[in-house]
Order: C-alpha cells, then structure tokens, then sequence
C-alpha cells in the first residue's frame, strides 16, 4: 500500500487485511531462507513465502519488488551474521594451530544451529548462476580467507601437511556441517546426532576439529 495514499473515510468492513500488520522482517527472511534452501530458487515464489507467512500475495512484492530481491535479502540476513560470527571468534595473537582449532569448532557451532546454510550453499553450487557468484564473493570468499592465512602460516612453519588449502576447507564446510544440512538422513542414521543442544553440538564439533587436526598435523 502507497504510504502517500489517504486513509480510508470509514473503517473497513470484515476481518483486516492479512498485511495490516506487516511481518517483522527477521520472520520474513528465515521463512524466505528456510524456503530457499530447501526447495531451491525455482521452487519458490514470492507467493508461497507470503502464504508461509500468512500475508497478502503483494507483501514481498511491495517491499523487495521481485524474487531476486528477495533471495539475496534473504541471503544477506542469513549470512552475514556467519561472517561476523567467525570473524569475532578469531584470536589472531594466539598461536595459528590455537586459532585454526577455534575457527573450525566456531564455524560448525554456528551452522549447527542454523541448516539453511549448509542447504542454501549445496543447492547453489551445482552450477555457476549470478546468484552463487554473489554468494561466493559476499561470503564464502570471506569465510575462506579468515581460515586461509592460518592454514598456510602452520604449513609454512612446517606444522601440517603440505596438502591444498581446499581441500581441507570442502572437508569444513561440506562434511563438518553436513549433518546440519541433512537433518532427514542423520535423524535417521542417529538421532542424538541431529539435536542442536549446546553439549551434543559442542561434542560433535570438537570431534570433528581432532579429525582435521589429527590429519593435518605432522607428528614428530
């Protein structure tokens, strides 16, 4: 609705608009996520994330003006927060095998937490799409290069493997936050898995941070 245009003479008849309060923008952008990660770009519309929220069909329209708006709010609401989120946590006087244990245990504690990450980034990558190109430079770029730095002070210090830098980073963000992004097959598989309680995530995330360790680390 215009914000210019005049109000109505009299109250409406009936039961108000579905958009006479409009959704607080934090619910519309996890509903859009969530929506977006699960069924993909081409399986959402503007329409069903409305009838999602239980708002009129011309919501979304008015405030973002189509889809692609819509994906990439959505997308900044949901990962930005990851950015910072591993940014804040990185100690950068503390020793770099102290810090890369860090990074690893705070990145797959957040995505536990928060599925449509691990799914959004999946359903994105199978092809090269302007949207996984803003994705990538926006975010994952970002992410990779707070743990990159570290990765090669410890190899240039002769402390780990000399092996890729992108293959320990797959390894982070498909495998260590993938029962996160495949909350169906772990419930499955082993349902305490799949709890986003603080100790089973806490657990599961140090075990998967000696995993990498152990496999990059040389033993003397």
């Amino acid at each position: 609705m215009s914000e210019t245009a005049p109000p109505p003479t009299t109250r409406p008849r009936g039961r108000p608009r579905k958009d006479a309060e409009v959704a607080p923008t934090d619910h519309a952008m996890a509903v859009a996520i969530e929506a977006f990660s699960v069924h993909g770009y081409n399986g959402v519309s503007l329409r069903s994330v409305n009838d999602e929220l239980g708002a009129s069909r011309n919501l979304l329209y008015q405030r973002f003006g189509s889809k692609a708006n819509l994906w990439r709010a959505a997308v900044d609401w949901a990962f930005a927060p990851l950015v910072a989120h591993v940014d804040a946590g990185d100690d950068e006087s503390a020793d770099p095998m102290v810090r890369l244990r860090m990074l690893i245990r705070n990145f797959i504690e957040y995505s536990a937490t928060r599925p449509y990450l691990a799914r959004l980034v999946m359903v994105e990558s199978s092809t090269v799409t302007d949207r996984l190109e803003y994705l990538y430079h926006q975010y994952i770029g970002p992410t990779r290069s707070r743990f990159m730095p570290v990765f090669e002070q410890l190899r240039d210090q002769g402390r780990i493997k000399n092996m890729p830098y992108d293959v320990f980073y797959f390894l982070l963000t498909s495998g260590g936050s993938a029962p996160y992004g495949q909350i169906g097959m772990v419930s499955l598989m082993n349902p305490e898995m799949a709890s986003t309680d603080e100790a089973h995530v806490r657990v599961y995330a140090e075990n998967v941070t000696e995993i990498l360790i152990n496999g990059l680390s040389l033993h003397n």
